[in-house]
């Protein structure tokens, strides 16, 4: 499609025009102008000749916008329809088009969008919120397009005036909630697609004057030189790049308008038309850039000299020779590593308007180094005094799950006992420099917390004894590059949060183990049931000590929760913190309903039901095969580390027809830690022993759910969210769920593999010998004797 294919007759042209301004249930998001966008490129369809009665208008508007409609009134106007829904959207490409007929489909979105894992580009519907991002997935809609049923339309141009910021920017808990499109066999059509902006960036919205500033190119250009609706794309693309390079030029943010051509079914591959490079500037043109700002910025002679002077000192290798020009320093800022870092550190504090002008220049000249010398140099100091080793491995892994990494990298040198090298730490804080961050949504013009900041409250939430000079220095460095201070506090509380993720919580671990005949039924807890009880703790250091209680006599349901509660509250002094309770069942016994079990006497005021007074999950007992289970903990490892983004495999009754469709289901998405089983009985504890096999760390079911459970029906419990508050999630569910069984009708169960943390050794619990005193005394040294490594050869 280098240029559109002839269409004489301009009513064989349909579009379909998106504009969304507002976001009911988050207002924050309200983007002014959308609405406006989307109505003038509406007209230039008309002033085209094309019908109105072929332009299908979708809006969300603000209040302004109304105005604007109804001003409408005294001309002819667009009929237009109110859309609040993502499904509303979704009609207009699927109902919306049928019967409709034509050679060439417009396609003009703007909105706010995201740039999802796998470079998905995602379209925010105006029924979107931060835990409940409703969206459409652009690829989805490219193939849809395709499908063979619409008549018609073998050419298809679309634009879309979204970001394509990185989902992991915005710091939200919940990952995207996208819808599919109804899939149809497909045929060749042309697609040209302009996006408003490459990966990772922002595509600027001019609150004063109402317009995206790619709606604003693309419109001008289109109102300029193309009067009927058969534009040439390929100078149209040109064009808007080359706007975009000039308004950087002059200082304006960085947005790279992306083009992709696209031909489907016909042998020919896709083929990415990328964004053009700027035109080459010769060094002269950026000197002559940064050597203007320097002298507006420099009219303080003093200020001057104090600068020539610092980067003398500490840039050894700019040499500027006693008495250098305004283009020789310009030069120097440009191609010497951390010059500009350190004349914009001396300048912000005597004129912040010409620091940042300064730091806005070297951004988009990518001068060498994000920090100054001085500050390079302070860090490096901070972390010479740590006296304890840092587990820099974690660090590297949290950062690379909350920031766009382009490959995977860890330190120069392989890390031993005793921690890695100061050495080491500054190639991470090099490496991390690269990721400057981007322009703040919520608050334009203030940057995002750059990735070496964040490393380093990494590293501060780690080592207490270095924690304030790391937090002083992060603040200096934030304030000189402009990052906003609210910004800043939010991914420092998150930091403080995040080693609790390390597996330094305390714990109890139940061992239970059927004593009646047929006990792997799965009771109701009324005493008919007894079960063998081995109880062992972990103070949040990561090793298992047998507890002070046990007992080889069987015990009831309720025995077994007095017995644990017991064990919590002694732990619970010993460390300060609130323990979780970890249920280890035999695999064929993971039905066991124990977060229901009652503690109470018939006589006592209240229940205490195990899963609601405490955080309580399910582990798995090794499995018989000792070849099943190695295969089983690999897994877990290599999901386990996965664990922090927020895919989901849900399990339907769909997936029940045959054990291929469940097997490919769960091996389908080497990323996912969680599975979400809804089906309905006696399938679903199926689907829960299948992902349990496979060796996923996070199952969620229902367990008295006596039908398939539809899909809203966990949202409550965000299984997308973090793993580590997964437990806590549950049990406030269930507390809420005794309260309102009617607002609240999930009960869940939930398998919790943490596979960093040990599961406690496999006893022989048919040796009573082997087990140590009754209840309340000690535990025998030989209670240890059981296999450490998981396997003890028997198949309970």
């Amino acid at each position: 499609m280098a240029g559109l294919n002839p269409v004489d007759d301009p009513a064989r042209v349909h579009a379909v025009v998106v504009g969304i301004e507002r976001y009911p249930r988050h207002p924050d998001w309200d983007l002014s102008g959308a609405v406006g966008d989307a109505l003038r490129f509406a007209q230039w369809l008309r002033g085209g000749g094309v019908p109105d009665a072929n332009v299908r208008l979708l809006l969300a508007p603000g209040e302004d916008s109304r105005r604007l409609l109804r001003t409408q009134a005294a001309q002819p106007a667009f009929d237009w329809c109110e859309t609040w829904s993502r499904d509303q959207l979704m009609d207009a490409f699927t109902d919306g088009l049928d019967g409709r007929d034509g050679d060439l489909l417009y396609v003009y979105w703007g909105s706010h969008g995201v740039l999802g894992h796998g470079d998905r580009r995602l379209l925010l519907c105006p029924d979107a919120s931060p835990r409940d991002k409703r969206c459409l997935d652009t690829a989805h809609l490219l193939e849809h397009l395709q499908r063979a049923d619409l008549r018609g339309f073998g050419q298809q141009v679309l634009f879309f005036d979204t970001c394509a910021t990185f989902l992991e920017h915005h710091h939200q808990p919940n990952g995207p909630a996208v819808a599919e499109f109804p899939t149809a066999p497909r045929r060749s059509v042309d697609q040209f697609l302009l996006y408003a902006a490459a990966a990772g960036q922002v595509a600027e919205n001019d609150a004063a004057a109402r317009s995206g500033a790619f709606s604003r190119a693309v419109l001008d250009w289109l109102e300029t030189h193309a009067a009927g609706p058969r534009p040439d794309l390929d100078a149209l693309a040109t064009d808007v790049r080359r706007w975009f390079d000039e308004w950087n030029a002059v200082g304006g943010p960085r947005q790279t308008p992306v083009s992709l051509r696209i031909r489907t079914l016909d042998g020919s591959e896709e083929r990415l038309v990328p964004s053009e490079p700027p035109p080459p500037r010769t060094p002269a043109v950026g000197r002559d850039e940064v050597a203007l700002a320097l002298r507006n910025a420099l009219t303080d002679r003093d200020l001057r000299g104090r600068c020539v002077e610092h980067l003398a000192s500490s840039c050894p290798g700019a040499a500027l020779g006693p008495a250098p020009s305004d283009e020789r320093i310009a030069e120097v800022l440009l191609t010497v590593e951390r010059a500009m870092a350190a004349v914009v550190e001396m300048v912000h504090s005597r004129d912040r308007e010409a620091a940042d002008r300064l730091l806005a220049l070297g951004r988009s000249r990518q001068a060498p180094g994000l920090l100054s010398p001085l500050e390079y140099a302070a860090l490096r100091e901070i972390l010479g005094r740590n006296p304890v080793p840092l587990p820099t491995a974690h660090v590297l892994a949290a950062v690379r799950a909350a920031l766009p990494m382009e490959r995977t990298w860890l330190p120069p040198a392989v890390e031993d006992a005793t921690g890695p090298t100061v050495g080491q730490l500054m190639a991470c804080v090099k490496h991390f420099e690269e990721h400057t961050g981007g322009q703040s949504m919520a608050r334009p013009g203030r940057q995002l917390v750059p990735a070496v900041v964040r490393f380093t409250e990494l590293l501060a939430a780690l080592a207490h004894d270095i924690r304030r000079p790391l937090h002083d220095w992060g603040e200096r460095v934030a304030r000189r590059l402009g990052v906003d201070p609210g910004g800043l506090a939010e991914r420092r509380g998150e930091a403080m949060m995040w080693p609790g993720s390390l597996g330094g919580t305390p714990r109890v671990v139940a061992q239970l183990d059927p004593a009646s005949p047929g006990g792997t039924s799965g009771g109701d807890g009324a005493g008919e049931e007894h079960f063998i009880c081995v109880m062992w703790i972990d103070t949040g250091a990561g090793g298992l000590e047998r507890a002070t209680e046990q007992s080889m006599k069987p015990l009831t349901p309720r025995d077994v929760v007095r017995r644990i509660e017991r064990t919590v509250s002694l732990l619970r002094a010993l460390t300060e913190e609130e323990p979780v309770v970890e249920i280890v069942v035999p695999p064929d016994a993971v039905h066991l309903p124990v977060d229901s079990w009652d503690g109470s006497d018939d006589d006592d005021p209240l229940p205490l039901l195990l899963g609601v007074g405490q955080a309580t999950v399910l582990r798995c007992a090794p499995l018989a095969s000792r070849d099943g289970e190695e295969r089983r903990r690999a897994a877990l490892e290599r999901r386990w580390s996965r664990r922090h983004n927020d895919i989901v495999v849900y399990l339907d009754d769909e997936h029940l027809k045959d054990r291929a469709a469940v097997y490919g289901a769960l091996m389908a998405y080497a990323e996912a830690a969680r599975v979400v089983v809804r089906a309905a009985p006696p399938g679903r504890d199926r689907l829960v022993q299948a992902a349990l096999r496979l060796g996923y760390p996070v199952v969620l079911w229902d367990r008295q759910a006596a039908q398939a459970v539809p899909e809203a029906h966990f949202a409550p419990l965000r299984p997308e969210g973090a793993v580590a508050d997964l437990p806590w999630r549950v049990r406030h569910y269930r507390a809420k769920a005794c309260a309102d069984p009617v607002a609240h009708p999930a009960r869940p169960a939930v398998l919790l593999e943490a596979a960093d943390r040990p599961p406690p050794p496999v006893l022989s619990l048919a040796e009573p010998s082997g087990l140590g005193e009754p209840a309340g005394g000690p535990p025998d040294s030989a209670g240890s004797s059981g296999s450490t490594d998981g396997f003890d050869g028997s198949d309970s």
